[in-house]
């Protein structure tokens, strides 16, 4: 599948020594680096136990911890590079500032942070995660309870909402503490409807179906579009103060 300027292989270089993945869920990221620059040190945090003993196949040269965001099991400047990738908007809103300052602390000065969430757009009500709130007996029979949420210690009542941040809102999370060299934005109104449209098949395992796989391709098409401020997602290319 051919790499957007959304998705972070776009942006992390091959002279990286190290890097942290915030958030790394079951290690895809962490194994398509390991692929791309196999000389780069990867570690890696999430707080689903289940998706980390995934991870662990999936990037088994990885450093990989139980551990959130906002208390990171490592030295402070032990990273050149972080990616922070569709973590944010899980985290509760009275945590954010502390999973960034966490992350903030593990990385060298000059460091980059990579951070891609959901955007405060024109479509961000079509956001599937927040389906659940607002149709909860839709959302129970077409994906299969705690099928999204297995491997959390507190099931289902620790899958918050979906938060579309803008970019001001952002800015003043990052204050202080990291500075913005490339905005990028990516997604429009057929990002949400694909991904709603995935469920029936993660509901039934058929993960290698023909149909699915066309949609992620339409998919990571329309990420790679820019729409502007009415996109559904936004990426910051930050460097660390």
């Amino acid at each position: 599948m051919k790499i957007n300027k959304m998705h972070p292989l776009f942006w992390v270089p091959h002279s990286v020594t190290s890097l942290l993945d915030v958030g790394c869920n079951a290690g895809d990221l962490l194994r398509d680096i390991h692929t791309q620059a196999p000389s780069i040190r990867l570690s890696g945090v999430d707080v689903n136990a289940q998706a980390l003993e995934t991870a662990r196949m999936a990037a088994p040269a990885a450093n990989i911890r139980h551990a959130s965001g906002a208390e990171l099991p490592f030295e402070s400047s032990a990273f050149d590079y972080a990616t922070f990738i569709e973590v944010i908007e899980h985290i509760p809103a009275d945590q954010r500032r502390k999973a960034l300052e966490e992350i903030h602390r593990v990385l060298k000065p000059g460091a980059t942070l990579l951070l891609r969430c959901p955007h405060a757009g024109l479509f961000d009500w079509l956001d599937s995660n927040n389906l659940r709130f607002h149709f909860p007996r839709l959302y129970g029979w077409l994906v299969g309870r705690g099928r999204r949420d297995d491997g959390y210690a507190g099931g289902s009542s620790e899958v918050v909402w979906h938060h579309h941040f803008s970019e001001e809102e952002l800015l003043r999370l990052l204050e202080g503490l990291f500075r913005v060299r490339r905005t990028t934005f990516g997604a429009g109104i057929i990002f949400p409807i694909v991904d709603i449209l995935r469920w029936p098949f993660y509901r039934k395992g058929l993960l290698d179906h023909p149909v699915l796989q066309f949609l992620e391709r339409v998919a990571n098409w329309d990420m790679g579009i820019s729409y502007g401020r009415n996109s559904f997602t936004i990426l910051l290319e930050l460097e660390r103060i």
